[in-house]
């Protein structure tokens, strides 16, 4: 069984998937982590199962397809990545939705050394890690992992008491780069890090899940060939990340559970049980979970008339509910479009501003309003965006073959589009979108995406009108051909730790 949970009325985007076999011992099902070498092809109204060897594609494998999409998908089942291909890009219009057809597979006869064997070859499967982490709480490099690296000579006269010391001095990725020199600076282990480290000239750092959410992969865009791996505790086997901020995931696990957590210091922040299961089609938080203000806002659209707005504030013990009528949203959409779905709250100026697919915009702060559709926005539903860049508010439309966007004048209230970003950058994702003012010239003015092409970041340019990949001369026209991960993020390198007071929700003082 495969289950693709769907983000909101208009199904464009898939957020999980989970693939489960029947055990008919005990009639239940059995989460399935591996597919060995078998495929399987998934769509509106057909599904099929083969052998990889047998088709000559890679094993392990989940392929599907959209409705009103042109896109081909393919689930790596282990690794929880999808990798997305345009087969066919010249289809004459009107085109209809794909379905699988499994033609049948002719027997291949060869001779090889004067012996007929049947075609039963494949393409050998190419793991995005190889590498399996040792078993620590710490964050790691994958070089530690692949492998011993040689002792350079003049660390022998170096003794522990001096590589102590050294370490003590070093910023936290800094130390990670100080272990990686020999065996001997593996020993020391990071001391509690006091007072704040934000890592203010710090890029955000691209978050992932692999391996049933029994792992952390971070990549750091500065340092594009660089990634770290982290083991999680067994608490948060399985939770799926909903929203970052100050390098605090927001998290949930199974139906009613939310909590913060911390993958730099590991601390937890729980919050109160959701009363009705999680079913939100945004969630965002205003400030870190350890101020005073911090509140938590979902928000769900209930019909095609009304939309439900769920939050909690620091030091209560439970969430509020309300249910607000969205009269004014029929002006502004087009027709012919589904109702939509808002995602991706932002907290902007004391409000929660949300945007849907039509590039709608919703401002919540205890009343319900929703603004006019910026112009020159395509009449299609299109993924869109909110990131706060300099005290403005910038709307990002990705198109696919290009990136429009928009700044928000707050006196008119309008939308005025934006040509070029300067000096800053942005990082986008369901989860987390950020600005930042790059530390590196050729970080300027770009986009950069939660997808990796050839293990590389994935990037829009602005000033060339088309996508890149950091550390190549990759050039594309489209985001095609590229990997992600439905449970990933853009995080901010937080080591600060806090408090027992401030890591209980309940205590408000």
């Amino acid at each position: 069984m495969v289950c693709l949970d769907k983000r909101g009325y208009l199904n464009y985007l898939v957020v999980s998937i989970n693939v489960s076999r029947l055990d008919f011992s005990s009639m239940s099902w059995k989460e399935v982590n591996t597919l060995g070498d078998t495929v399987l092809f998934l769509g509106l109204n057909t599904n099929a199962c083969r052998s990889a060897a047998e088709l000559g594609l890679s094993k392990g494998y989940l392929y599907y397809t959209l409705p009103k999409d042109q896109s081909l998908y393919m689930f790596d089942v282990e690794d929880k990545c999808i990798t997305t291909t345009l087969p066919c890009s010249n289809l004459l219009t009107p085109w209809f939705s794909s379905q699988w057809i499994m033609m049948p597979q002719p027997t291949v006869s060869v001779a090889v050394g004067g012996q007929v064997i049947e075609n039963g070859s494949s393409k050998v499967r190419q793991d995005d890690y190889t590498t399996k982490a040792k078993e620590t709480e710490e964050i790691i490099t994958e070089d530690l992992i692949e492998k011993d690296l040689a002792e350079p000579g003049p660390w022998v006269v170096v003794n522990e008491d001096i590589v102590e010391s050294i370490a003590s001095h070093l910023h936290p990725v800094d130390f990670l780069h100080f272990r990686a020199v020999c065996k001997a600076n593996k020993l020391p282990i990071m001391k509690p890090i006091s007072g704040a480290l934000r890592s203010t000239y710090l890029t955000p750092w691209l978050l992932f899940s692999t391996e049933n959410a029994t792992r952390y992969n971070f990549v750091d865009p500065m340092h594009n060939s660089e990634k770290y791996l982290m083991n999680l505790p067994e608490l948060l086997a399985g939770a799926i990340i909903r929203c970052q901020k100050g390098g605090w995931l927001l998290m949930s696990k199974g139906r009613f559970t939310l909590f913060f957590y911390n993958p730099f210091t590991k601390e937890t922040i729980q919050l109160p049980e959701l009363r009705n299961g999680y079913g939100f089609a945004g969630i965002s938080f205003s400030s870190l979970p350890t101020c005073s203000d911090c509140a938590v806002f979902g928000i769900t659209q209930q019909n095609e008339e009304e939309i439900s707005i769920h939050m909690t504030l620091r030091g209560a013990d439970h969430w509020r509910f309300r249910l607000i009528q969205n009269n004014d949203l029929e002006k502004h959409i087009n027709a012919s479009i589904n109702m939509p779905t808002y995602n991706g709250p932002i907290f902007h100026k004391g409000a929660f501003y949300c945007v849907d697919f039509n590039g709608t915009l919703g401002i919540y702060n205890d009343s319900w309003k929703v603004l006019e559709r910026p112009r020159g926005f395509s009449n299609a539903a299109y993924v869109s965006f909110l990131v706060e860049c300099e005290d403005e508010l910038l709307l990002v439309q990705i198109l696919g073959v290009s990136v429009k966007i928009f700044r928000l004048d707050s006196l008119k209230m309008v939308w005025r589009k934006v040509k070029s970003l300067g000096k800053h950058m942005l990082f986008i994702n369901f989860t987390s979108c950020l600005s930042a003012v790059a530390p590196k010239s050729w970080m300027e003015n770009k986009v950069y995406f939660p997808r990796l092409h050839n293990e590389q970041i994935f990037y829009y340019s602005l000033e060339t009108g088309s996508y890149h990949s950091v550390g190549s001369k990759h050039s594309a026209k489209d985001y095609f051909d590229t990997k992600g991960w439905t449970n990933c993020t853009w995080i901010e390198p937080n080591w600060s730790r806090s408090t027992s007071k401030q890591l209980d929700w309940l205590n408000n003082n």
